[in-house]
């Protein structure tokens, strides 16, 4: 696992920096840890999605851009709680088709040799339990999410972890919803016991992304 570098993925709520966090106290690993409140269109994003959705997705694509560049090839012994490819995801249900094609150009560009997760690990669950968890980090700005928005997002994100596995990649889908990861200790070490078992199937190749 030290010589490795895990993403972990999934909608939102899902519990990604939990387990993130987990995997790193468990092997040595440096975390990465995503850039959300940051975002200064993100509260607006929720409120009118049409409206704010191109600059929302520029300003994470870009700032995960430039988290991955700097780790360089320094990405060994890394978990993050994002994949590029999340990028993908969220533009192709907010953006309309003139904006997503500008986005999709910039992103095929910034993505050309970046680093790429060894293992990438999608964390699902039923919506009530996202709820829950989102309900529980009382964030303001994620009040207004819809469970359409939420619903969507699991079918995205499953959709993601076939595309990867169709090609090769080391993926493990992990369903959350009865796993408390934060207070079960039972419940934790079954999660990451899982992520290991992947973990184990790859060796790290320091990878460079050249298309998406």
């Amino acid at each position: 696992m030290e010589d490795l570098f895990i993403a972990v993925e999934g909608p939102i709520g899902v519990g990604k920096t939990t387990l993130m966090q987990a995997i790193a106290d468990a092997h040595g690993l440096r975390t990465q840890r995503e850039i959300v409140g940051e975002n200064p269109f993100l509260a607006d994003f929720y409120v009118d999605i049409p409206r704010w959705a191109f600059q929302t997705e520029m300003f994470f694509l870009t700032s995960r851009y430039t988290q991955l560049r700097d780790l360089g090839e320094g990405a060994s012994g890394v978990v993050a709680d994002f994949h590029i490819a999340k990028n993908l995801v969220f533009a192709r249900r907010t953006l309309g088709p003139v904006e997503h094609e500008r986005l999709v150009r910039v992103y095929d560009v910034l993505v050309e040799g970046l680093p790429v997760p060894d293992v990438t690990v999608f964390l699902d669950a039923e919506l009530p339990a996202l709820r829950a968890r989102i309900a529980g980090r009382g964030r303001d700005f994620e009040a207004p999410i819809t469970d359409r928005y939420l619903l969507d997002l699991r079918d995205d994100y499953r959709d993601l972890h076939e595309e990867l596995r169709a090609a090769g990649a080391a993926t493990v889908l992990i369903d959350t919803t009865d796993l408390d990861v934060v207070r079960d200790d039972a419940a934790r070490a079954e999660v990451l016991a899982r992520v290991e078992a992947c973990a184990r199937t790859v060796r790290p190749t320091g990878t460079t992304q050249e298309t998406r």
